[in-house]
């Protein structure tokens, strides 16, 4: 109850003076807007008990039925937008479950909104967040800008390294309660001096006291002042709100200044520090911004700290020599060497779970490492200087845990460096985090230059110089590229022959998509223990953990090659057929029509010729297509002197001989889809993935290129899950249960 106070008179200096109102202009928002932001939705659910999964399933996955709703929320979000509503109409809309989030010390209320509403907000960022950054610029970096933080971090260090020594300090402020504490009607009034397009729907949202419920409890709070921390357009407004006293606090002559919402930090000597701190005391409650000097620190070169304690003793201010400073960390060598392994051993510790975690559920745990731990020593690594050293406690937790546990078997140190690459350049997705620390830093650097020499100079923030910068560094590493594909060919080259063979088969097609995707049920990307790590080691020619000796078919010596060959069983058969039910099914839901399977080709009584799947209007109107597909074992004995290319062509070659002529016989076209057992497809079928994919994202309204992404994922999973069925299935017929319904089961005395 404390952390929702009740509304107070706001002082007038809070309002920003305007002579003229900007125009309001009415916000444009159709259902494409929906559907972009609804790719990125994430969290749990509010009131309503429907979370940001189910609400993507409801509007992307239903036809006609997710468009109907995209539009109608299209239409909820145009009218928050550009019209006054009554907050009796959106008062269940603007409801929230409340959470508490422990700061240790302290508690951080966190209301979170319904998914409806934090996609309206969301909608609203997309198409009016650039007028945030456009009046922020550099005095509030919470606005959006594009690598703001990193910016800020190299500029302070860069700065506190270079000045320290000369008695100069940087102060890190704390305030209390900052976002619930914040005059909302000084802050609703700025957005509409600054933010107009978005005024309308920030007055209707805060308008009135929201309902904040307590999960377990029967207290209901009221939000009556400041924003909403969950609410998406909480950082803009609080940063809006803020500003006149951002700008009010600048005096480049004296010190430096950052804000990044209520985080304030200023650079500066000693006693200028103790002036725009005491500025900041007074001025700050004007706006509902209140420092807390004893929850503050104050990081200083170590021959200042009596310096720096008589001045600033009193005030309940911290002295420290170095201190986090935005997720990175400013002040001397020894500070930051033990906050930089302390860090390290952190995530070491994160690795060793997710290895535990991979003896069970490798996909999960592989899943987790390279899309979301992975990422947090990134960050780390662009704005921490000559941190590659710190990293090798890591890099041999991942090559000596994490890889064996996630293939199931022991690695060599040549397989682990070639593991450890992007997937483009035969990896799997898992980075060396001491090769990659100095240049994610240099790129960082690069990329925020404009933006620190902004900082620097406490000169306006030129917007499209600095997004310029940052496209730049990113172009930079499309140069890298053909660096990082000759070191990864130097490793391959160290393999042997037939290995090598395998693994330049990755690097040189198309055939890594499945390793990237997120293992979704509904889209059948998840896969088993077994099928995930019988794909990783086939996909550098290493024999797979568990194998039989023998053949339960024919007694033959069972390895990687008899199994993806051996007809026994009907699995061979199998994994062709898999093909052609997914390309029926995909088919099917590009709306084509006649969709056949094993269409009859030719039938003149002596031969009957099917082919796997028809479509009628693929490749041309009204015109039906026939395809036929094969999945060959590249590495089988008799191929190994042929390269893949003549395989492709010998393959394509014997199905258009079989079913060209009968094709055009029938006014067809036929498209042979050749592939590998290890998910290489020939040129051909890319052209048929391609073509498949402009029927979908018609079809489903969706990006192309993510849709064509999709295709291909599906088909390498298709054919990794059949031939690791090839590998674990069973040749053996099974004994039928001797039954056809329930009449013929015999009785049993069920009550002894």
């Amino acid at each position: 109850m404390e952390k929702h106070p009740d509304q107070s008179i706001p002082d007038p200096e809070a309002f920003i003076s305007c002579d003229e109102l900007p125009t309001l202009i009415d916000v444009d928002v159709s259902s494409d807007h929906v559907k972009k932001v609804a790719h990125s939705l994430s969290g749990s659910a509010g009131v309503s008990a429907i979370d940001a999964l189910q609400w993507q399933d409801l509007l992307l996955k239903h036809g006609g039925a997710s468009e109907r709703l995209r539009e109608a929320i299209a239409s909820l979000t145009r009218r928050l937008a550009n019209s006054l509503v009554l907050w009796d109409d959106i008062r269940a809309l603007k409801a929230n479950k409340l959470v508490a989030l422990d700061k240790c010390p302290g508690i951080r209320p966190i209301g979170v909104g319904d998914v409806a509403y934090r996609l309206c907000a969301k909608i609203m960022i997309e198409i009016t967040g650039d007028d945030v950054q456009t009046e922020c610029l550099a005095d509030q970096i919470c606005s959006g800008v594009k690598a703001g933080i990193e910016g800020s971090i190299h500029s302070f260090r860069d700065m506190f390294n270079e000045l320290s020594q000369d008695g100069w300090g940087l102060l890190l402020m704390d305030a209390s309660n900052a976002f619930n504490s914040m005059s909302r009607s000084a802050a609703i009034w700025n957005c509409r001096v600054l933010w107009s397009r978005s005024s309308r729907f920030i007055f209707n949202s805060y308008k009135g006291h929201a309902f904040l419920f307590v999960a377990g409890s029967s207290l209901v709070l009221l939000s009556k002042e400041g924003v909403t921390q969950g609410d998406p357009l909480a950082m803009l407004i609080y940063g809006i709100g803020v500003l006149p006293l951002t700008q009010k606090l600048k005096c480049p002559d004296k010190w430096k200044q950052n804000w990044y919402a209520d985080d304030s930090a200023s650079l500066a000597k000693f006693r200028f520090l103790k002036e725009w701190l005491d500025i900041l005391i007074q001025e700050g409650p004007k706006f509902g911004y209140f420092p807390e000097p004893n929850k503050s620190y104050i990081v200083v070169n170590p021959d200042f700290i009596d310096e720096a304690t008589t001045i600033f003793g009193e005030m309940g201010i911290q002295i420290v020599t170095g201190r986090k400073f935005l997720g990175g960390f400013i002040g001397g060598s020894e500070d930051v060497i033990a906050w930089m392994e302390e860090k390290v051993k952190g995530w070491v510790s994160s690795v060793y779970k997710l290895a535990n975690v991979a003896k069970s559920q490798p996909q999960a745990a592989f899943i987790a490492f390279t899309k979301s731990l992975q990422a947090e020593w990134a960050y780390f690594q662009r704005v921490m200087e000559n941190s590659s050293t710190f990293f090798y406690p890591l890099k041999a937790a991942i090559v000596e845990n994490f890889l064996p546990d996630l293939f199931g078997s022991p690695i060599t140190e040549t397989e682990s460096e070639l593991f450890c690459r992007p997937a483009r350049h035969a990896g799997i997705g898992i980075l060396d985090p001491v090769k990659t620390a100095q240049s994610q830093f240099f790129k960082s650097k690069e990329a925020t230059a404009h933006l620190i020499d902004a900082i620097t100079k406490c000169s306006p923030l030129d917007l499209q110089k600095h997004e310029h910068a940052v496209r730049n560094a990113v172009k930079r590493k499309d140069e890298e590229e053909q660096m990082d594909r000759d070191e990864s060919i130097g490793l391959i080259d160290t393999f042997p022959a037939k290995t090598q063979r395998c693994i330049m088969r990755k690097l040189d097609f198309k055939c890594s998509g499945w390793l990237s995707i997120i293992p979704t049920l509904e889209n059948h990307f998840d896969m088993n223990p077994d099928e995930f790590r019988d794909s990783l080691a086939l996909r550098y020619g290493r024999t797979p953990c568990k194998m039989p000796s023998l053949c339960d078919g024919d007694g033959e010596i069972f390895d990687v090659d008899h199994a993806l060959n051996c007809a026994k069983g009907g699995l061979v058969y199998a994994r062709h057929n898999e093909l052609r039910d997914l390309n029926c099914s995909l088919l099917e839901l590009a709306g084509l029509k006649q969709i056949l399977s094993e269409p009859i080709v030719k039938d003149d009584g002596e031969e009957l010729l099917r082919a796997d799947w028809a479509a009628r209007g693929f490749w041309e109107s009204q015109k039906q297509a026939l395809f036929d597909g094969c999945v060959v074992n590249a590495d089988s004995p008799s191929l190994q002197n042929s390269s893949l290319e003549a395989i492709f062509n010998q393959r394509k070659q014997r199905k258009n001989k079989t079913y060209k002529e009968a094709a055009e016989a029938r006014r067809a076209t036929f498209s042979p889809i050749i592939a590998t057992c290890d998910a290489v497809f020939d040129k051909e079928a890319e052209i048929y993935f391609k073509r498949l994919a402009v029927h979908l994202s018609q079809k489903w309204k969706s990006n192309y290129s993510v849709t064509l992404g999709f295709i291909r994922a599906r088909m390498q999973l298709c054919i990794l899950r059949s031939v690791s069925l090839c590998l674990r299935g069973s040749r053996t017929k099974w004994r039928g249960a001797g039954v056809e319904d329930g009449a013929a089961l015999p009785k049993f005395n069920f009550d002894i």
